[in-house]
């Protein structure tokens, strides 16, 4: 699979290929789905939603059907007309099979499950923190991860 195809399926291609001036963040903010419980995530940490989104589809790519709920999640954070464009994308550029597709098209269920994958937390994680997807963050860096991900995105530029 692709990474670039992987990117511009993403709702916040856009943005991260924008100015990330006042009116992209407006714009940004729009997609979000404000009856999500997690809606904080999009509207707040733009940059963790996407390095979540790219990994989390990386994941299920490459099998890990338990991460389909995690996606579930990422994908309830914004509009109907976003998640729907997602999802077409999906199965037009062959991402993902038909019978994934449908699982990402059921509602979600908000709760907490017991199974937990260490080793995929961890990728995740360390994802968050050295930005291997080359986000471009232009506007304040609030977190720090936010700074060490510009910053290991800095550093891989420069080679």
């Amino acid at each position: 699979m692709d990474s670039s195809t992987i990117k511009k399926i993403s709702p916040l291609y856009e943005y991260w290929n924008s100015d990330q001036d006042d009116d992209q963040e407006a714009k940004r903010l729009l997609m979000a789905n404000n009856e999500s419980p997690a809606v904080s995530l999009f509207s707040n940490e733009p940059y963790k939603w996407e390095i979540l989104y790219q990994s989390i589809v990386r994941e299920i790519v490459k099998g890990d059907q338990s991460s389909i709920s995690g996606l579930k999640l990422l994908i309830s954070t914004i509009k109907l007309e976003h998640s729907n464009k997602m999802l077409v994308e999906f199965s037009k550029q062959r991402v993902f099979d038909e019978s994934i597709i449908e699982q990402l098209s059921e509602p979600i269920e908000f709760q907490t499950s017991k199974k937990r994958n260490l080793l995929r937390f961890l990728r995740i994680l360390l994802s968050i923190f050295f930005n291997p997807y080359g986000i471009i963050i232009r506007r304040n860096k609030n977190h720090i991860y936010e700074k060490t991900g510009s910053w290991m995105n800095y550093i891989i530029r420069k080679r």
